[in-house]
């Protein structure tokens, strides 16, 4: 990788850790996200760190010749499963808004039979 790449990565990294402490400590985050995008940041800030590695894990391990379609591979990967995340999130509030539904008509109901 060149080191333009290498720097732009560690510099998304930083800058990107740094927003996420921030917005941490504000509590704007869950535990979960913030988990997901720490573990996003490591990456990038790793990407000079231990291109070696990556290399030998893109070439050796999974076969693919150009060792920066690894960090495709990865950012694909992370928004997978953070849709994943936000999916089941969505879903648990449908869940919840329809009983919440359910019990506002049933003491709308009750209260109508009281007049």
């Amino acid at each position: 990788m060149g080191i333009r790449i290498q720097l732009i990565a560690l510099a998304i990294g930083i800058v990107f850790f740094l927003g996420i402490l921030r917005y941490i400590k504000k509590n704007s985050f869950n535990p979960g996200q913030s988990v997901l995008w720490i573990i996003l940041c490591l990456f990038f800030i790793s990407i000079p760190l231990l291109e070696p590695f990556y290399k030998w894990i893109a070439t050796d391990i999974i076969g693919i010749v150009d060792a920066r379609h690894i960090i495709y591979i990865f950012i694909i990967g992370f928004l997978l499963i953070y849709i994943f995340y936000l999916t089941s999130k969505v879903t648990k509030m449908s869940d919840q808004i329809q009983n919440l539904i359910s019990f506002t008509a049933i003491l709308e109901n009750r209260i109508s039979e009281k007049k």
